[in-house]
């Protein structure tokens, strides 16, 4: 009744070798700016205010990943400017389809205090100025999108982070970078 599959090897079979990991132990990561490669785990990370958040594009912008944020952010409401852009229109009707305890999704974000935009690309591609969910000036941004080169997304002395949609919307909720089993466990 697990809502996965699980494949197991053969009993007679022979590895190279084995690694055995504790999910337990296991923290999030973010890349901090201005590289993919530069990565640090989110304890090292929890003093960086932010000044937005942004879920979305097309690495992030998923249903699963909608569905992640949704659960963190429902009945709660962000405390920074935080984006939601859904990679394709499909994605976009599922969010008025799919509901977690009685509510969309697109209303549990609009509940939030998010800012709801099209299906695209949107600030993850940089954009001119009027681009949805750009990043201003020397703004510190986490997003779920997968490169956060200087102007990137948007001002070249912006600071982008890159973090799963769990970690982005816990980071919406307290506005600084947070380790969502803040959220998860309660």
């Amino acid at each position: 009744d697990a809502p996965y599959k699980i494949y197991r090897s053969d009993d007679d079979a022979q590895y190279f070798f084995k690694k055995t990991y504790n999910a337990s132990e296991m923290e999030p990561i973010v890349a901090k700016p201005h590289s993919p490669d530069n990565k640090a785990k989110v304890s090292e990370c929890l003093d960086v205010k932010l000044d937005r958040a942004y879920i979305g594009s097309c690495t992030g912008g998923k249903i699963t990943d909608f569905r992640a944020a949704a659960r963190l952010l429902k009945g709660k409401k962000v405390k920074i400017d935080t984006f939601i852009v859904p990679a394709t229109r499909e994605v976009e009707q599922d969010l008025y389809k799919e509901k977690i305890g009685g509510e969309t999704l697109m209303d549990i974000f609009k509940n939030a205090g998010a800012y709801l935009g099209d299906p695209s690309c949107a600030a993850c591609l940089g954009g001119p100025k009027d681009t949805f969910g750009r990043a201003k000036d020397n703004q510190v941004v986490i997003s779920t999108t997968n490169r956060n080169f200087p102007g990137r997304m948007g001002s070249k002395q912006a600071y982008v982070y890159l973090a799963s949609p769990y970690t982005a919307a816990a980071s919406a909720l307290t506005g600084h970078i947070t380790n969502p089993a803040e959220f998860i466990n309660n």
